[in-house]
């Protein structure tokens, strides 16, 4: 009977210098520094970038003859970054209705947000010609 404790104890430390020659490299890797970095800052809860549906204009926006839709930003903090389609446009404060809006051509872009500390959030929209959509995300704590 004690003999096979032993085993049971061989094949258990065994496996946990295994798991551990598995895990060792991943802790020291550059990816987990950054988490364990960012970790106090960001913790992990869900975020959720709310699009609202379209609603028509009061007027419409004609630019160089094409009918735009319109994106009304309510994104904290103000100065996040926007990008539409990979370019940079501005500051979420920009186009936070007051004075402007993002207006954008008709059909589906993809919008990404980056705040000053590096956290990103992706996603696609359907723009409508003459019609607005709200897109609200709140980074902040």
């Amino acid at each position: 009977m004690r003999n096979g404790y032993r085993v049971r104890g061989r094949r258990a430390a065994g496996l946990a210098l295994g798991l551990a020659l598995l895990v060792v490299p991943f802790l020291g890797s550059p990816a987990f520094a950054h988490r364990a970095r960012h970790a106090h800052r960001h913790p992990h809860r869900a975020r959720v970038l709310v699009v609202g549906g379209p609603v028509v204009l009061a007027a419409p926006v004609v630019i160089r003859g094409v009918a735009h839709g319109a994106i009304d930003f309510d994104v904290e903090p103000a100065t996040t970054e926007v990008h539409v389609d990979g370019t940079l446009r501005g500051q979420a404060d920009q186009f936070d209705g007051h004075p402007e809006k993002l207006y954008l051509r008709a059909g589906t872009h993809r919008i990404t947000l980056v705040t000053p500390d590096g956290e990103t959030h992706t996603r696609k929209v359907r723009i409508v010609a003459g019609h607005e959509i709200n897109l609200s995300l709140d980074f902040e704590d």
